[in-house]
């Protein structure tokens, strides 16, 4: 018998750490990382003034490195505060040329 008990707890062992391997390889249905937002096709090449009527005032208006506006739309309520759902547009010249959203 206490020849059998390390057996039974080395195989025990290994078959854990298998199936722990083994589901830690599959991965559930997630959307590509590199998906746009809902709103790619209908607001570039819009100007201000309909990305307004469409979304509202943003939160947060400011210039980037490249010298284009940066409108900034954050959720109105978050429990945990972090950039998840922010959606950032971006204009040059007046046109909306970027839409994107923190997932």
């Amino acid at each position: 018998m206490w020849k059998a008990a390390p057996r039974a707890a080395l195989l025990f062992a290994v078959c854990c750490t298998a199936f722990l391997v083994a589901c830690s390889g599959t991965k559930g249905a997630r959307p590509p990382s590199g998906t746009s937002s809902p709103f790619d096709n209908a607001l570039v090449s819009k100007g201000q003034e309909d990305v307004r009527k469409k979304l509202g005032d943003p939160t947060v208006v400011s210039r980037t490195m490249e010298d284009h506006i940066l409108w900034v739309y954050t959720p109105k309520f978050k429990i945990i505060p972090n950039d998840k759902g922010t959606l950032y547009v971006e204009f040059e010249n007046g046109k909306v040329i970027k839409i994107f959203q923190k997932k």
